[in-house]
């Protein structure tokens, strides 16, 4: 995601750093090409670690690109458009990393990069999820997340996908010395200990936001009307990947379970710019359920949904119980779905 000595990487998870000061400098590359996006395009590389730190910029050429970050240590990054179109997510460490973009294709955005180590068991987990295996991709997940030493990507998947609080906790407690001291990994201790009060057993939090007319509606108005017995809260965004190809699976379940009382309060994270982006994906892939839009949305500095719910990243689902107000799972759309076959048979 630069030309590079060569280097022996000892371990997948105690890597060391991509920019390192001795007698030769060693840089870490980012280069790959691009589909959909005119020549000219600036990229910007954004440290999910450093609090979205650009570390490293470049330009589309010829259909290519090639970024030398600026950065001295493992951590996970976002590569953007500088209009802020949101293109792949990767680790940058020791390596060429090679990444292919492909800006017309909506299910781009999760194939990652590969070239080195973390980036190639990304790219594995993703093309098992991708192939419908998804025991063999939580299985590899795992193994990340359980590692003797944790790195930079069992970070990025305790914090963007782990449903497990204990699992996460778990995680940051093995993190190599150079991750353990960052500020974003104790901010993310404290979002999982307010985590623990969302979790299933604990009680719901009301907010309130916007649908398309501009109506106000509360999430508590869903939880007691009487004609629903369980609602599903989704949280996502039309810009973020992985919530876009989770759409025709909440379709699904809404077909199938509405009749029988289960309502959906999807809470969009789309800025207000985007409104009309929101309004029209709504339509076009026949969300008919509760959508409201948290224009403030997009990270806990600016939402209180998101820091109420310490959301570790969107998707985020969960599923509360309307006679009792507590959540009964906080997790992914298939434990959700398995938790509803049995609820709504």
């Amino acid at each position: 995601m630069k030309r590079i000595l060569i280097l022996t990487i000892i371990s997948l998870f105690v890597l060391a750093s991509c920019h390192q000061k001795s007698t030769e400098t060693v840089f870490c590359t980012v280069k790959g090409t691009v589909k959909g996006l005119k020549d000219g395009t600036k990229l910007e590389l954004q440290d999910e670690f450093h609090h979205f730190e650009i570390v490293g910029k470049g330009v589309v050429k010829n259909g290519t690109f090639e970024i030398h970050p600026n950065v001295s240590a493992p951590t996970h990054v976002y590569l953007y458009t500088k209009d802020n179109e949101q293109l792949k997510d990767f680790i940058l460490e020791p390596g060429t990393i090679l990444v292919e973009v492909d800006a017309n294709d909506e299910d781009d955005y999760s194939t990652g990069a590969t070239g080195t180590p973390s980036n190639d068991l990304d790219h594995r987990h993703w093309e098992l999820y991708d192939r419908g295996d998804k025991a063999a991709a939580n299985a590899l997940m795992d193994s990340i997340l359980n590692a003797e030493q944790t790195g930079a990507l069992a970070l990025d998947y305790a914090h963007n996908w782990c449903d497990s609080t204990a699992q996460a906790l778990g995680t940051l407690d093995r993190l190599s010395p150079e991750l353990a001291k960052l500020d974003f990994v104790t901010e993310f201790r404290d979002d999982l200990t307010r985590r623990l009060k969302t979790e299933a057993g604990g009680k719901y939090i009301d907010m309130e936001y916007p649908d398309v007319n501009g109506k106000s509606i509360r999430l508590s108005s869903v939880v007691n009307n009487p004609s629903n017995h369980y609602v599903l809260v989704d949280f996502w965004a039309t810009w973020c990947g992985g919530c876009v190809k989770s759409v025709p699976q909440v379709v699904e379940i809404y077909a199938k379970y509405h009749q029988k009382g289960l309502e959906i309060y999807g809470v969009s994270m789309d800025p207000k710019g985007r409104f009309d982006i929101w309004k029209t994906f709504l339509a076009k892939n026949k969300m008919t359920w509760i959508n409201v839009c948290d224009f403030n949305g997009g990270g806990k500095e600016n939402s209180k949904a998101w820091y109420d719910y310490a959301l570790p990243g969107i998707p985020t689902t969960l599923l509360i119980d309307c006679q009792t107000g507590k959540i009964i799972v906080r997790g992914n759309l298939d434990a959700i779905e398995a938790k509803l076959a049995e609820l709504l048979p």
